[in-house]
Parts: structure tokens; sequence; C-alpha cells
């Protein structure tokens, strides 16, 4: 329902009741944080959508300020709308018109064109390919660059039913990629020269991530965004009618089941959904309207309109997993090529088909846990970042490190008898270009630590002393004034730290462009009961003004702007308060691989284990670390 002024009253009131002026504080501060998704009503978790009503639902997602990451290279492009979201955050692009590309082209550093059909908002509709294509504006615009120096690059992203298609306006161009990588040998014999290499589509995190709306999430069941082609690419359709027709079948037991937003309404039947799948279309979405729908799905549909190549699979696969939704395909060579089954489902028969969508959408644990796999995949090979490295590399072209890759745990502890727990934890952690900052508060380290440390495969260890009268702040900033990692990642001493804990803080950094990141959905292992909770649940993925003070992660730069205060208590908690402040951002990240414990106590319900116990989710009797931690 929406938020009235009489709503937001009654709900300040009830915050005032509970907490008094402090909590109050807390809750205007909260709903004043900006996510990175838009907010749907409540509307989209009932009732059945329609045609008059999508776009309202499913508003557009909300256009992003982030920076290209490559910002220095102007690059004039020729792209339809998909591409040119995806690549206009990694370059300074510039779009080429048809009439206007003569002073387009100055300043620039290279031209990149794809296989549009509809290119630059149709300025280039029907002059890159077709009968009367490649236009004299094209070939025009390719010869100038040519002698003005201008490196051109192609991307077939059609490859392979559009490759003669498309052949002669690679060959005006002097570095070419495909889709399709069975198509390199072809292209570098038709073409004469060997600047050839497949470029696979990816997600970009600047518009396809994980951030949460504050609502809705997941509350629809399965969806399927696309075409039907009744006259054309026979696999696709037999992909089509098993895939869609196994959702169809298993609909009636859900509350919704499959809805399908059609790209193509109207009377031209060669693109109408056949028999029951018609019944199943609620109608069409702009691209950023899809955007936000992503997120309100327990399933996405994918099939393959080329299923023997093994880097040509839809760009959906990677986008809808970025934002957080997990992609049940049929298989191709590609599907298999990028990712595990268990990371997307990829079922061969329409009764498995069945049993994985009911499995998905019955399972909130299934689907994070697969959606987190194949997420840190893409993160750590198939961004829109990755794709134009390769570009660049093609070129010859220099340029800095996108993002940074050294990280500094810094633990700070006062009980010698964890130094082994410590060296442990760091040893296992999976990230290569990683430092231990051991500061140790009160105690001299043993003789024998670095031995021990370099025995258990640390190769990077600082080791700071404090004296026991200084408080942890002062204990944390002497830490960061030692590392040398670029990153800064603050750890407990006596908490679990999955193998992958680094590496996913520090992708979250990177996709989230937070000036911070933390878990505020963690897991607490209440060790005197072996019970395990989760603690504030709603706060996974979402940008936040607090998350637990032994999970920060943020660049070095930003401790060294703004140290801990110099307190023994809520040190950690006062730095995100001014953080928020000064207008930085805090995304809470996912609640894996780091579950924190509270210790032994007597074997009677202690009023903090009550506590906690009434504000979090009871998860499990019993501690399973491969649960948590994978």
């Amino acid at each position: 329902m929406p938020r009235t002024p009489l709503r937001t009253l009654r709900t300040a009131l009830w915050h005032l009741r509970k907490g008094g002026v402090s909590q109050v504080t807390k809750w205007r501060r909260r709903r004043t944080v900006s996510q990175g998704a838009a907010e749907t009503s409540a509307a989209v978790g009932t009732g059945s959508l329609s045609a008059e009503v999508l776009a309202e639902l499913f508003p557009p997602l909300p256009l992003s300020q982030r920076a290209p990451i490559f910002d220095q290279l102007q690059v004039g492009v020729i792209l339809d709308e998909f591409s040119a979201e995806s690549f206009g955050f990694e370059w300074s692009t510039r779009a080429l018109s048809p009439t206007g590309w003569a002073t387009e082209l100055d300043g620039l550093d290279f031209v990149f064109v794809e296989s549009a059909w509809n290119g630059n908002a149709g300025q280039w509709k029907f002059k890159l390919t077709g009968p009367s294509g490649p236009s004299t504006e094209v070939t025009d615009l390719l010869t100038a660059c040519r002698r003005r120096g201008i490196p051109t690059v192609f991307w077939n992203k059609e490859d392979p039913p559009h490759f003669e298609d498309f052949l002669p306006l690679a060959g005006l161009c002097d570095v070419v990629f495909t889709s399709d990588i069975r198509l390199v040998p072809e292209y570098q014999s038709r073409l004469g020269h060997d600047r050839v290499a497949a470029l696979p589509f990816a997600a970009q995190p600047a518009i396809h991530n994980p951030s949460r709306p504050s609502r809705n999430v997941a509350a629809r069941d399965i969806a399927f965004a696309g075409m039907y082609f009744a006259h054309k690419y026979p696999e696709r359709r037999e992909q089509m009618d098993l895939l869609l027709g196994a959702a169809e079948a298993v609909s009636g037991r859900m509350q919704h089941g499959l809805e399908i937003f059609s790209r193509f309404l109207g009377n031209d039947e060669r693109y109408q959904f056949p028999g029951a799948l018609a019944e199943r279309v609620v109608g069409s979405l702009p691209y950023r309207n899809l955007l936000t729908a992503y997120k309100h799905f327990k399933v996405f549909l994918n099939v393959n309109s080329v299923t023997g190549s093994p880097s040509m699979c839809a760009r959906r696969i990677f986008e809808i997993t970025a934002a957080g939704t997990p992609v049940v395909t049929t298989p191709s060579a590609a599907t298999r090529e990028f990712f595990p089954t268990d990371e997307v489902p990829q079922p061969e028969t329409k009764e498995e088909a069945e049993w994985t969508l009911r499995a998905y959408v019955r399972s909130p644990e299934l689907r994070d846990r697969s959606v987190h796999l194949a997420q840190r995949r893409i993160w750590a090979e198939h961004t829109y970042t990755h794709r134009a490295m390769t570009v660049m590399d093609s070129l010859g072209l220099e340029y800095a490190r996108p993002f940074p890759t050294s990280v500094s745990a810094v633990v700070s502890t006062n009980r010698p008898d964890h130094l082994g727990e410590v060296l442990t934890t760091h040893a296992a952690q999976l990230h290569a270009d990683k430092e231990l900052v051991l500061v140790a508060h009160g105690f001299e380290v043993p003789a024998d630590l670095r031995a021990r440390a370099a025995s258990a495969g640390i190769e990077h260890l600082q080791i700071v002393q404090v004296g026991s009268s200084r408080p942890l702040g002062v204990c944390l900033n002497r830490g960061v004034e030692a590392a040398s990692g670029e990153v800064i990642a603050k750890m407990d001493d006596d908490d679990v730290y999955g193998a992958h804990y680094l590496g996913d803080q520090l992708a979250a950094l990177r996709y989230s462009d937070a000036d911070l990141v933390g878990k505020q959905a963690h897991y607490l292992h209440i060790r005197a009961r072996d019970i395990v909770i989760c603690r504030f649940p709603e706060r996974e993925h979402r940008f936040t003004d607090l998350v637990m003070g032994p999970t920060l992660m943020t660049r070095r730069s930003t401790l060294v702007d703004n140290p801990f205060a110099e307190r023994t208590l809520g040190e950690d908690t006062e730095l995100q308060q001014r953080l928020i402040a000064s207008g930085a951002r805090i995304y809470s990240a996912d609640r894996f691989n780091f579950v924190q414990v509270r210790g032994d106590h007597a074997h009677t319900w202690s009023v903090d284990d009550s506590h906690l116990l009434a504000n979090g989710d009871v998860h499990a009797f019993g501690y399973a670390p491969d649960h948590y931690c994978f």
C-alpha cells in the first residue's frame, strides 16, 4: 500500500514508543538511504498482470550516475540499445550519426561497431547490412577512420545465423569479434587476416546487480521475456515448447505461475505464442522496465537460438543472474561451457524441467545458493569490463587496472590463544592478492609466529604491537597504517570466514560501487545452544546505514581520511555514522561465507541470547559449515 503522511506518522510513533528518540532517528536515516533498484507497489505481489498496468507496476530502473570505468578512452559507437547501455559504463562513448560523423570522429581513440539492426536509436537502420548496407555513410565513415589513423572494431553478436549478412561490414574494420568462436577460422579465411577473436555476452554491474528493492523481491513465480518464432529457428521453437510447456504445466501448483513478456504483440501470427502459452502473455516491457521486473520473479526462463556454439548464448543468462534471479535454461554448448548445472539449471526433458521449476519456485535457499555461485563466476569472468579489456587488448591500448585487487585483512586481537585460528582463517582465503595485518593488543607475539604463518602458506604478514592501555580504535588505525593493500578488510579473531569471503566482498565493492561494504544480513552461531540464526535477513543486498563490524571492507584511502575513533566499544558503528553523514554509501552484501560466533555460556537461557533469538530467524539446530560457507 502507498505510504501516506498519516501512515508515516503512525510508523514514527511506533518507533518512538519502542525505542525512543534514537530508534526514530535510525528509522528516518534508513528511509533516506537510496537503493540501486526501482521500488514497486504492493500490487506486484498480488493479483494478475496485464498489459495496461505493466509499465506502472514495473517502473524503469533508475539511471545510474556511475562514471565509465575507462573514462579516459573516447570511443565512437554504433550500437543497439542493450549494448549501448552496457558499454556506456566502460568507455566514454560517443554515438556516431550518419550525417555528423565527420566532426564526431575528432579526438576518438577507436570506433566500435556491432551488428546493429537499429543502431544508435534507429539512425543506422538498414545501413549496416541488407540490400542497402553497408551504406555509403558506413563505408565513408570507416574509410575516414583508416585515413585518420583511428582503429575500428566490429562485433558480430548475431553469429552464426547472420554471418554472411554482416561479413561485408566486418571486412571494412581493422579488428573483428564474433559471438561464435567456431567462426573465427572462417572469418580469418574470408577476410585474409588473423585479427579475429570471440567476444561473448556478459553482465553490466552498473545495471545488472543484486541490489534489491525494499519489497516484492521474488513475489511472483516464473517469467519469460522474448519472442516466439513460428516460422524459423526450429531448434529454438522446440526448446520453447519443452521449457515453457513445462512451466505452463506446473503453473497450477503456484500462486501466479508462468507469465510471458512478449516482444512482439500484434497480429503477425509468425510471432505469436501458441495455444495455452498465449493465455500466459501479460504484455510487453521496455528494457529498463524489464530490468526492474527481473528482481520480482523467483525464476526466469531462457532458450537458445544457437545450440552448438560453445560461446554464443543469450545475454539474458548473464544479466538476470547478475540481477539476483535464477535462470533455468535449455542446454546448449555455451550454457554448459559458461555455467555448471548447480549454478544455472539446464533440464533436458520436459519432466526434468517440471521438477526443476517446482524446486526453484518452492525453495529460497536453493535459489539463493545457485545464484550466489553463478554470480561469483560472472563477477570474476563475465562482466562488460572483461569484454572491454578484451577489445582494448586487441588494439594494443594501454589502460589502468580498473579495480583494486590487493586486500589487507586487519585483525586486532588481545587473545594470544586465538593466533592459530587467525592464521588458519587467513591462509584458507582463496583470494590470491592478500596480506594479513595482525595487531597484537597487549601481548608479545611468539617468536615463531612468522615461521608458523609461512608454514600455513601466508606470504605477506605485518605484525603490529599495541599496548594494552590503548583502545581498540587505535589498534585498528595502526593496522591500517601498516597495511599495504589498496583495500582493507576488518576481520575478527573468533568468527568464521569462508574461503571465498575476501573474494566475494571485493566483488561486492565493485558491483555495488559503494564506499564501504559488509554484511548486515548474516548468520550467528549461539554455541551454548548450538543454534544458528539469521539476523536482519531483510537487509541482504541492500544499501543501508550499518553493517556488522567484523565484515567491514573499504578502500584504504577511506580509512586514512576517516580513521576509527579512539574508543573500545562502537568504533565501527561510529565510523559508519560519520561516513553516512558525509554522503558515503554503505552496501550490505550477501549473507554467506561469514558466521558470527557467540561463545559458550552456562546451559541456561541468558537475556542476551533470548534477545538475539527474538530478533532473528532460527535457521538450524546444529552447525553445518558447508551450508553457510561455500
